[in-house]
């Protein structure tokens, strides 16, 4: 990573600069360890220089040995990217594929998937959002600690959008928002329901087609909680189809239709995921040719 010091930048510390840029403690005190961690017209410096209008500050990204998870294996498994740069990797995530590994998924997991496609590097695992397993759509993993940690923190501002399309049970009409505290049924690991003692959660949604059977909605989750945007639906008596855990299994689609479209990052950007053709096909038998999504 290198930045051109402007004429508005000089003058202050290189902690100071770095801070502004979103770098937090941690990142700078990684950097201020490692030799050659920060570098100013290619010599070492510590964060207390002062920077110069048309300094060049170069910053030590790259992940090291120390840094991998020896436990990801790297399995060679079709992924569809978006975008990729040296700071993130957007994935167009299909809907049988966990986002990282586990106990009954060690080897097919999306981590698995980029553990390969990067295996010539020491490479780490940083997905910024998650998606359930047989949830389609936007991932977007960071590349280096940097954007990790910058991309965290708009999350944590705001500034973030994420929309999903969902294909419900029954008819929906108009737009709304659903404000409802989500938390664990019982000592359940997985499953969640609205409950008082929950944490906070807001899902908004606008109906784009609707019939007797079936309702095609944009859903715009305000927060992060586990399985939210399915929870809430069922909540409001319209499940997503497909949803064995909140609803029923279905014939005709072997998941939850529930698929991630858009993501947008303030300052770095937006990106779309085409919805997968088991979705396009639900929508077809509700709603024949119809445009929809």
């Amino acid at each position: 990573m290198k930045y051109i010091i402007d004429k508005e930048n000089s003058g202050i510390l290189i902690k100071s600069f770095l801070k502004q840029n979103g770098y937090s403690s941690a990142l700078l005190t990684r950097l201020k360890k490692q030799e050659d961690g920060i570098l100013v017209n290619g010599v070492h410096q510590n964060v207390l220089y002062v920077l110069q209008e048309g300094d060049v500050l170069a910053l030590k990204q790259e992940d090291t040995g120390e840094d991998v998870n020896e436990n990801l294996i790297a399995v060679d498994l079709p992924i569809d990217i978006i975008f990729e740069d040296e700071n993130i990797t957007v994935i167009n995530k299909p809907g049988n594929m966990p986002t990282h590994p586990s106990i009954n998924n060690y080897k097919n997991s999306l981590a698995n998937a980029l553990a390969f496609r990067y295996r010539e590097k020491p490479y780490v695992f940083r997905a910024i959002n998650r998606l359930d397993k047989d949830t389609s759509g936007i991932v977007i993993t960071a590349n280096n600690k940097y954007y990790s940690a910058l991309i965290s923190n708009k999350l944590i501002k705001g500034q973030v959008e994420k929309e999903y399309i969902a294909i419900v049970s029954g008819k929906l009409e108009g737009e709304g928002t659903i404000d409802a505290p989500i938390g664990r049924i019982g000592q359940s690991i997985i499953k969640r329901e609205v409950r008082a003692d929950g944490d906070s959660a807001i899902t908004s949604y606008k109906v784009l087609a609707s019939c007797d059977e079936a309702s095609v909605l944009a859903v715009y989750p305000k927060t992060g909680r586990t399985h939210q945007i399915r929870v809430h639906l069922a909540h409001i008596g319209y499940p997503i189809i497909g949803d064995g855990l909140y609803f029923e299994e279905s014939e005709h689609i072997s998941r939850q239709a529930l698929h991630c479209i858009r993501m947008k990052i303030n300052e770095i950007g937006e990106f779309y995921a085409k919805l997968p053709k088991d979705m396009e096909e639900l929508i077809r038998r509700y709603f024949g040719d119809t445009q929809i999504v």
